[in-house]
C-alpha cells in the first residue's frame, strides 16, 4: 500500500510540494542567469539597438499628462471650491473634460489608491470627486484660515 503513489499521508504530500518548489525555483534561477547572459551578449553586438530599447522603455515611463504635480493641486483646490460654492454639477463636468493622464496624476497627487494597476476614467473621476466630497466635508468642521 505504501508503494501507491495515490495514497500518500498530508506529511508526504507537504515534502512532495516542498521538493517541486525546490526544482522550480532552481529552473528559474537557471532561466534568468540564462537571460543575463543572452542581454549582455546583445547588448555587446548590437549596442545602438539596446539603447534604442532603453530609450522607448523610459519614454513609456513617462507621464503623458499636460499639468504639472502643482497644477494639479491647484486644479483639484479650484474644483473644491466650485462644489463647495453649490456647482457641484460644473464641478463634475470639469472632471470629465479632463483627460485620463491628468485624472491619474491629480489622483496620485490626492494619495488615492486603486484595486487595479490601470483604473478606469470613470474609476479616477469618481475617487477624485469623492475627495473634493470629503475636502468639503473637513472644510465644514474645520474652516480653512
Amino acid at each position: 500500500m505504501s508503494g501507491n503513489p495515490e495514497f500518500r499521508t498530508p506529511e508526504q504530500d507537504v515534502l512532495k510540494f516542498l521538493e517541486e518548489c525546490a526544482e522550480l525555483r532552481q529552473t528559474l534561477k537557471t532561466i534568468s542567469a540564462q537571460l543575463g547572459r543572452m542581454e549582455m551578449r546583445m547588448k555587446r553586438a548590437f549596442p545602438a539597438a539596446m539603447e534604442q530599447q532603453r530609450e522607448r522603455k523610459a519614454g513609456a515611463k513617462r507621464s503623458l499628462a499636460s499639468i504639472t504635480p502643482e497644477q494639479a493641486l491647484s486644479e483639484f483646490d479650484r474644483i473644491v471650491t466650485m462644489a463647495a460654492s453649490g456647482a457641484s454639477q460644473e464641478a463634475e463636468r470639469t472632471l470629465e473634460k479632463m483627460s485620463a493622464p491628468d485624472l491619474l496624476l491629480i489622483a496620485k497627487e490626492l494619495g488615492v489608491s486603486f484595486r487595479k494597476s490601470k483604473p478606469s476614467v470613470k474609476a479616477t473621476r469618481e475617487a477624485i470627486f469623492g475627495k473634493v466630497r470629503e475636502s468639503i466635508l473637513l472644510t465644514q468642521h474645520n474652516p480653512r484660515p
